[in-house]
């Protein structure tokens, strides 16, 4: 079974909404990068082009030199190849309320933290699409919004020769053509959920697409789709797992910047929820997992297949959000009860002392138990979120771990072990 938990991290500097997100790792450290966005006002004049960066070893945001040439943007996607970041398209908000698409290609050094020249400009100028690496080569632009509509174009950047191709469009249609939509790419095929298509108030659709890249012409893509209730989304945070895409947060309803419906219902709901799609089964599903509600996401900042981070977003009450969330997966297996646990040869029992105060675990087999290895721990309470968390040195077969005092009992929580590449999930 698949456990998703989250714990909060340092705050980012300004609370920002719709910004574009990437990792890139910069001397053997994960680094998070915020581009562009709008602020807490969720007026025009709050949409700028600042940029920030996390570190994951020192957990500290810092300020970043803001997005070169033109006006702050919003609906703009970030995607790292091999050492560089690519900011492509979004939009501005002129004070008369018009928008327009942005055509520029922003490149950011993670080495230097500073912008290279920027790169050819983007054929058919794009916000709110769908963007995705393939072989850590291109970047796929699918779909969005330009200008004045939706369009069917798939624009393909090459970074190492700087050059747009023009790749199979996605069937001119109201099932493919969206804003808002999210993505990804694993092995050769592109997969893409949500989105609004162009009509009265935008009505989002519930149609799950899948493209698949000609290795030997990675223009040339067949399409497919299917409806599951489950595709519906808008502005979802879209990541990779191995054989499985997950699409994380997000809403149900179409909006505007502000947050505010286009069908006229009022404010939106930021959702809970964890959609997953597995291309070995050629199903979507819903997890059990719920994390903390937050919409208008662009992206998350993938860390490897189990760790991501997410930073910034609307929260319940479409409250702009200087929040980040680091988000775990737990893909192993889950058990119930107070019993023992079983694992190839590794047997655990679980002690439940009804103490609230510490959990016990006795190893039953001391000969194969691993004595000075180094472990690491997370106690995960019932609504995902990781409450306590750290690592030890195992010198007997029974170990006990103190809880801190904001765990008033561990009844319905979850611990995780992991040791070298053993893990084991205990209910």
């Amino acid at each position: 079974a698949q456990i998703w938990a989250y714990e909060e991290l340092a705050p980012m500097p300004e609370a920002v909404s719709n910004n574009a997100v990437v990792s890139a790792e910069v001397d053997g450290v994960w680094q998070v990068y915020s581009f562009s966005g709008i602020d807490e006002t969720k007026i025009w004049s709050g949409i700028h082009d600042k940029a920030w960066k996390y570190n994951t070893q020192t957990d500290t945001w810092s300020e970043l030199p803001p997005l070169p040439d033109g006006g702050g943007r919003i609906a703009a996607a970030a995607s790292r190849v091999k050492d560089k970041i690519y900011i492509i398209g979004g939009y501005e908000v002129f004070p008369t309320g018009n928008e327009a698409s942005f055509d520029q290609v922003h490149i950011f050094d993670p080495a230097t933290d500073s912008y290279l020249e920027n790169g050819s400009p983007i054929p058919v100028p794009i916000d709110d699409q769908v963007q995705a690496v393939w072989r850590d080569s291109l970047i796929y632009v699918i779909t969005g919004w330009s200008d004045t509509g939706n369009v069917p174009d798939v624009q393909i950047y090459d970074p190492a020769n700087d050059n747009w191709q023009v790749g199979t469009p996605v069937p001119g249609n109201t099932d493919y053509e969206v804003f808002g939509a999210s993505g990804t790419i694993i092995g050769d095929t592109i997969y893409y959920a949500g989105g609004a298509r162009y009509g009265v108030n935008f009505p989002l659709g519930q149609v799950f697409r899948k493209g698949y890249i000609n290795p030997a012409d990675p223009t040339n893509i067949s399409w497919s789709a299917f409806e599951d209730p489950l595709a519906r989304g808008y502005r979802m945070a879209c990541v990779k797992e191995y054989d499985r895409a997950h699409w994380i947060g997000g809403s149900t309803t179409s909006y505007n910047y502000n947050g505010i419906a286009y069908n006229g219902t009022g404010g939106v709901t930021a959702e809970h929820r964890i959609v997953q799609y597995d291309r070995l089964t050629g199903q979507l599903t819903e997890t059990d997992d719920q994390i903390e509600a937050v919409m208008d996401l662009r992206s998350a900042a993938e860390l490897d297949v189990s760790n991501l981070i997410i930073a910034g977003g609307m929260e319940e009450g479409q409250l702009v959000s200087n929040k980040t969330f680091h988000l775990i997966n737990y893909n192993y297996l889950g058990i119930d009860g107070n019993t023992s646990s079983e694992q190839g040869e590794e047997k655990w029992q679980w002690q439940n002392t009804n103490s609230g105060t510490h959990i016990q675990l006795h190893y039953h087999d001391e000969d194969s138990f691993r004595i000075g290895e180094n472990w690491q721990y997370s106690i995960i309470a019932p609504n995902g979120q990781i409450l306590q968390k750290g690592q030890f040195t195992a010198n007997s077969t029974t170990i006990t771990l103190e809880l801190r005092p904001n765990i008033q009992a561990y009844k319905g929580y979850l611990l995780y072990l992991g040791s070298g590449n053993y893990r084991q999930v205990l209910r």
